[in-house]
This record gives C-alpha cells, sequence and structure tokens, in this order.
C-alpha cells in the first residue's frame, strides 16, 4: 500500500462560483450529482487526498446552498466572489487565506474525473522543479472549448490563449490548459494584480499570468496529462452524462480488478460511495445506490436494486428484489420482485421470498416468509414460518401499531394479524384466521370474524400528537 501524502505547505482553491447558467437548473453547476455524489464533492474529496495545509472554495451568489451542502471540514474556508469577473479574480479573492502557504493549487470545482494521482504528479513537478508557474496540459484530438497552450518557435510556452479570443490558427492547436495550476504563493497574486480584462468577456482569466511571470523571466512549465478524460469540465447535461460515463467505467473497472465480478458491466450502475466484497457477483442491469456496502462472496442478481443498503457476507439477492435503507444478515436469502424498505432487518439464514414487502420490522435468524406478504411494524422471532398471504395490518388510518412474534410460530396462509398483538413462541395460527388478540405460546389458534355487520356512529381514529 502506498505511503499518504502530505502537503502541509500546500493551500488548495477550488473555484465552486460559476453560476453554471447551461445546466438550466435552480441547482448550482457544482452541486449536480456525478454517480451518487455532487462534482464538488468529488473534486474535495480527491484535493483532500493530498492532505494540504488548507482549502479554499470560491462560492458565488448560491454560497449558502454549496455550504449547506458541503458542511465544514476542519480544514476548509470559505471564499466568497461576490461578482463573476473571472477565474482570475475568483483567485485573488482567496489571497488572504492562502497568506502561510508556499504553493497554491487550483483546480475547478466542475472536473469531477480527476485523481488524486494527477494532482501529487502536478504538485511533486512543481516543487521539484523550482518553477514560478506550472499546469496540467492536454493533447485533445477535439480541444473545442478549452484554452490553447501557445508555444514558440523552440518550444516553449509563451501565452494561453482562451477559446473565445482565439484566432484560427490558435484554434488548430491541440495542446490545452486543464485550468488545474500550482504556483508559488509569492507570485501568484503580484501576477494577478496585474491581469487585465482586455478580452471578449470583459473578465480577468487565470491563464493571463503566464505571459506575464515570463516576461518577467519567471519559469513556466506545462504537465501533460496520462488520461485526458479527468479534465473533462461540465457545463451542460450532455457533459454531465459523458463525465459519468467515464467516472461509471473506472469504478467498475477498479471493482473487477478487486475482486468483483461484474456481467454485462455496460448496463450496470455502482454509485462512488458504494462499497463491494471480494467474490462477489453482481447481475446485468442492476443499481447499486448511495452508501450500499455488499460483503464477500454474495449474489446480487439481475435487475436488482440496492439503495444505501448493508448486506453481510454470503447473502443472495435474486432477481428484480429492490433493498432500501435495510441490513441483511450473511447467508440470508432475498427474492425475487422482493421489497425490503427502509428499516428492515434480517437475521442470518433468513428466507424471503417473491412478491413480499418487509417495512421496519426484524425477521430473525432462520425464519422463512416466502409468498405475497407484507410484514410491517414488526417484530419476528427465530424459525418461523409465515403463510403466503399473511398482513400485519399496521396501520388504522391514523396510527402505526406493532406486531410480535416469538420463535418457531407457523402462521397459516391468508391469516390477518391486526395490530397491536402478540403470538406466542410455539404457537400454530390456522389459515385463514384473522387475530385481534394475544396468541398462548404452543397449540393451534383458530379465529374468523363474525358475519357482516355496520356500526353507524363509528369514527375513524385521529392521528395522535
Amino acid at each position: 500500500m502506498s505511503e499518504p501524502l502530505h502537503y502541509p505547505d500546500l493551500v488548495v482553491c477550488v473555484l465552486a462560483a460559476g453560476q453554471g447558467k447551461r445546466m438550466r437548473s435552480v441547482l448550482p453547476k457544482v452541486l449536480h450529482p456525478v454517480l451518487g455524489k455532487s462534482m464538488l464533492l468529488h473534486v474535495l474529496h480527491t484535493v483532500e487526498e493530498l492532505q494540504p495545509k488548507g482549502i479554499a472554495v470560491v462560492t458565488g451568489d448560491s454560497a449558502e446552498k454549496v455550504r449547506e451542502h458541503v458542511g465544514q471540514p476542519a480544514n476548509l474556508q470559505w471564499v466568497v466572489q461576490d461578482k463573476q469577473l473571472g477565474t482570475g479574480h475568483a483567485v485573488t479573492q482567496c489571497d488572504t487565506v492562502c497568506e502561510d502557504a508556499t504553493n497554491i493549487m487550483i483546480v475547478c470545482g466542475d472536473t469531477p474525473l480527476l485523481t488524486c494521482q494527477t494532482l501529487d504528479s502536478l504538485a511533486k513537478a512543481h516543487q521539484g522543479s523550482g518553477a514560478e508557474v506550472t499546469f496540467l496540459s492536454a493533447v485533445l484530438d477535439n480541444p473545442f472549448g478549452y484554452g490553447r497552450v501557445i508555444r514558440d518557435e523552440s518550444g516553449e510556452i509563451s501565452a494561453i490563449i482562451e477559446e473565445r479570443d482565439a484566432n484560427e490558427d490558435q484554434k488548430e492547436i491541440c495542446e490545452v490548459t486543464s485550468g488545474i495550476y500550482c504556483v508559488k504563493q509569492n507570485v501568484l497574486f503580484k501576477l494577478l494584480q496585474k491581469v487585465g480584462n482586455n478580452n471578449a468577456q470583459g473578465e480577468y482569466y487565470l491563464p493571463d499570468i503566464v505571459p506575464l511571470a515570463l516576461a518577467e523571466n519567471m519559469r513556466v512549465q506545462a504537465i501533460q496529462m496520462h488520461d485526458v478524460n479527468e479534465i473533462l469540465g461540465v457545463n451542460d447535461r450532455v457533459q454531465l452524462a459523458v463525465a459519468e460515463g467515464y467516472m461509471q467505467k473506472r469504478i467498475i473497472r477498479d471493482w473487477q480488478r478487486n475482486g468483483v465480478t461484474i456481467e454485462q458491466p455496460d448496463s450496470v450502475r455502482i454509485e462512488a460511495s458504494v462499497r463491494l466484497g471480494t467474490d462477489t457477483v453482481i447481475g446485468a442491469g442492476c443499481q447499486l445506490l448511495g452508501n450500499t456496502c455488499i460483503g464477500d462472496e454474495c449474489h446480487v442478481g439481475p435487475y436488482a436494486i440496492l439503495e444505501d443498503a448493508w448486506l453481510d457476507d454470503a447473502v443472495k439477492i435474486l432477481p428484480f428484489t429492490h433493498v432500501e435503507s435495510a441490513t441483511v444478515a450473511s447467508h440470508a436469502k432475498v427474492g425475487p420482485y422482493a421489497h425490503l424498505r427502509p428499516g428492515a432487518q434480517l437475521d442470518e439464514s433468513v428466507h424471503i421470498g417473491n412478491f413480499v414487502e418487509i417495512k421496519k420490522s426484524v425477521i430473525g435468524e432462520g425464519s422463512k416468509i416466502n409468498h405475497l406478504t407484507y410484514i410491517g411494524d414488526a417484530v419476528i422471532g427465530s424459525d418461523c414460518n409465515i403463510g403466503a398471504g399473511t398482513i400485519t395490518c399496521n396501520y388504522d388510518g391514523a396510527n402505526k401499531f406493532e406486531t410480535r412474534i416469538g420463535d418457531r410460530v407457523f402462521v397459516g396462509s391468508d391469516t390477518k394479524l391486526i395490530a397491536p398483538v402478540e403470538v406466542g413462541s410455539d404457537a400454530t395460527i390456522g389459515a385463514g384466521s384473522i387475530i385481534t388478540k394475544k396468541v398462548k405460546e404452543g397449540g393451534l389458534t383458530l379465529s374468523a370474524r363474525p358475519e357482516q355487520r355496520h356500526v353507524v356512529d363509528w369514527q375513524r381514529p385521529k392521528k395522535k400528537i
């Protein structure tokens, strides 16, 4: 395992103030999700791996939404750019929070594919060369939209020209800037003070520090990236989908290399926060969402959906099953077409069959609920057998009530348990029973309601406050 990184003299500035008009959304651009995590959180988590001295996030009009989304990590400071006057102007707002740093790294909040390895390479190259300005560049087959790296006849960098300011010859250049820089602190803000806004947008561009540095005989270098997809910025929802596609392939490849079998990987969605154990198999069409965690030697059948789910080792999820905010202990079997809703807890070796729904209930070790059943707000003991069509009637129209079933209970098909109700251990309930009172331990209980009658003045229960 590689040594943890640590850059105690580096402050990272994350530019996240862009309005993102092309997203056509009330949500700030950097908060749009890529595989379950906002673009900004992807970038911040990548930057945090460097263990820098500090992180400064530049926000704009949507500062409160962004702050609420991110929270307040210990080494993060917020900077507000009141007017969006360009990337150079944005970095200028960070001068106070960067006073004690030796080097400043600048990254964009809308580049979710950026990796820590690439940023580490940039920082090491910058520190090792003694350059005043170092930036990441890439050679693209289609450089449209990116600033072009201009080199002189000897191949030395002479300028960076933004797409909208480039002439036709400059637009043919395929080497582009990523917008990611590492600059010595003692020169960055002096250079930014000299940056003008004589361009098509009337903005202060960060790349304009390059010709200014060269004019003062400072050393400027470009480090070409190995994976050009990392610089992919997101400005609209088409680019958002492209970025998500690249990230999905990366995540699936990483899990495959860590011992997970993924069938028909192009049909599978695995979000960024998901964790998978070795020798687990993920079937075609599955969606693994949120903070789902799956143990070793599990099998998730085709088209299952797991969201914020916890599976221990050796769990089998059959096709078309939906598990949401539920926990499943080892050697359990669920599905097909089952639905575990929030609060469902299955102990070891539980069997849940087709068209069974479990909500906010604990199912004890070895119990079986195999067909067409609804269990809600219940606690069921171990080694029980719950017959087809059984329903825990937990709702009176206003309030929820609990059903408690002991160990080794057999509940016959089409039984209705009218909560609140309790069933003792080793009891057997005959098929078609309607249970309204406590069932004693052992023996056989049979119950049916009397013939239909109408209660004229009956009032529906009101919700308890």
